[in-house]
């Protein structure tokens, strides 16, 4: 079974101690992913837009959708990472849903319990009830957003989430934060003006983050020369890669690399 054709359920310590990197730097993903927290405080960044986080707390992330994520005070939870499949029928905009009720949390953990069996059992049958409890998942994420309607945008939101769309997208292309403030029609100022006043970092920041953890899910999940890392990501060199990696990370790619 493909990796990426199915789901996968982790407990939120076992998630967090898989993540490349830093929690707390911003990363995206090219599949859906659920955190379900119940239990523990902490904080999340998406599209460059922080929010608090408390239990009984359903955090989603689309596909190439800018987030980070940092947990205080002994959490749990569960993490589900999604299909890439584009007809399951997940929801495309990201959502922060406070489960008030008993039967919202209920539905959810039983749900995301009733997926975890699924895939820890193999059974007659087994495919077609993970992707019958995966779309079920969207179905209740559809049905929590109902309650939480779209507002619209100010003209700094949307600055802000285009930022974060094209960091998500494009922090491979070696392109300067210049160049990116000028695609979005707006000075480097300004650009770094608004993040620091979203977040608390300047864009800069955002888009080295996202950076360095590109290149450290690359040293992790794939055997890539770091020469050819560098390459793709948009060094000029491999020494300019190394010094920059060693600055953010602590250790050179080689030595991260045989370190995990």
């Amino acid at each position: 079974m493909a990796r990426q054709n199915l789901p996968k359920v982790e407990t939120l310590a076992t998630h967090q101690r898989s993540e490349a990197w830093r929690t707390d730097a911003a990363q995206s993903l090219d599949y859906p992913i659920l955190f379900w927290i119940t239990r523990g405080q902490g904080r999340v960044m998406v599209d460059c837009k922080m929010r608090g986080v408390g239990p009984n707390t359903a955090i989603y992330i689309p596909p190439h959708t800018l987030f980070s994520y940092e947990m205080f005070a002994s959490p749990q939870g569960m993490v589900v990472s999604l299909s890439r499949d584009e007809n399951a029928g997940f929801p495309n905009r990201p959502a922060l849903l406070k489960a008030t009720s008993v039967q919202m949390q209920s539905e959810i953990s039983g749900l995301i319990d009733a997926l975890s069996r699924e895939l820890n059992e193999l059974r007659t049958g087994q495919r077609r009830a993970v992707m019958a409890y995966a779309m079920m998942i969207g179905v209740w994420l559809d049905r929590a957003l109902t309650d939480q309607p779209q507002g619209e945008l100010g003209k700094s939101d949307r600055v802000l989430r285009k930022f974060s769309h094209v960091v998500s997208i494009g922090h491979r292309d070696g392109k300067s934060l210049g160049e990116f403030a000028a695609d979005l029609q707006v000075t480097p100022t300004h650009l770094t003006r608004l993040t620091q006043n979203a977040v608390g970092k300047p864009a800069s920041a955002i888009l080295q983050e996202r950076v360095i953890q590109a290149a450290c899910e690359a040293l992790l999940h794939t055997d890539r020369p770091v020469q050819d890392i560098a390459e793709k990501l948009g060094f000029s060199s491999p020494a300019y890669f190394t010094r920059a990696f060693q600055v953010h990370t602590g250790k050179s790619p080689s030595e991260f690399r045989k370190a995990r």
